[in-house]
């Protein structure tokens, strides 16, 4: 976060960046319900509600912040702190209010990014990410801050943890199969050497 009027970013050095428009059709705010302004920071363009500070990008644009490091930059370069009553302006209440997309209009599933940032973002699989105020900024810094990283190395081990669970299970029903197996032929066994004494004190009787 910088100073408005700063021109580079007092910890890493790099140029502020500034929102300008962007030549996007104009959508409604899924909170406000008012029309966003297509502006575009970093060369991305997105969608922006002033009255909320709410941030509407499409599914590319947001991997191309994910990937790309410049663009992490200018997000936080261009993001500016808002007013306390707009960082509220989503229910804090134990009520999670669902969101539609603006696009299609279908209500959107909230996840928390990359299951470990602690940032909920409303995602349109479809479509693309909503950001409530300072959501955006906090991603791009859970991200520069080596989360995604973290992240994937959780998902290995957790896949890892899955696949050696698998692995015992299959052995375990394996043995039991075998134990079934062995168990069976033995009381086939028995019913055999039954069936011949009783055979064989008939024929001597």
């Amino acid at each position: 976060m910088m100073f408005i009027g700063s021109r580079h970013c007092p910890h890493c050095g790099a140029a502020a960046a500034t929102a300008t428009p962007a030549q996007l059709s104009v959508l409604k705010c899924p909170r406000c319900k008012v029309d966003m302004s297509p502006i575009t920071i970093g060369g991305e363009a997105m969608r922006e509600c002033e009255r909320c500070n709410g941030l509407w990008l499409g599914v590319a644009a947001f991997d191309r912040i994910c990937a790309n490091r410049e663009q992490q930059s200018a997000v936080l370069g261009g993001a500016s702190v808002a007013p306390e009553s707009q960082l509220h302006a989503v229910p804090v209440s134990g009520k999670i209010r669902y969101v539609p997309c603006p696009q299609c209009g279908q209500l959107m599933n909230r996840i928390n990014f990359a299951r470990c940032s602690g940032v909920i973002v409303d995602v349109c699989r479809g479509h693309g990410t909503w950001f409530d105020a300072s959501e955006l900024r906090e991603i791009v810094e859970f991200i520069r801050g080596g989360g995604l990283e973290l992240a994937r190395q959780k998902e290995k081990r957790e896949i890892e943890s899955e696949r050696e669970q698998l692995r015992r299970e299959q052995t375990t029903a394996t043995q039991r199969v075998l134990e079934h197996n062995i168990s069976f032929q033995d009381e086939t066994r028995v019913v055999g050497i039954s069936a011949a004494r009783g055979l064989l004190k008939f024929l001597i009787e």
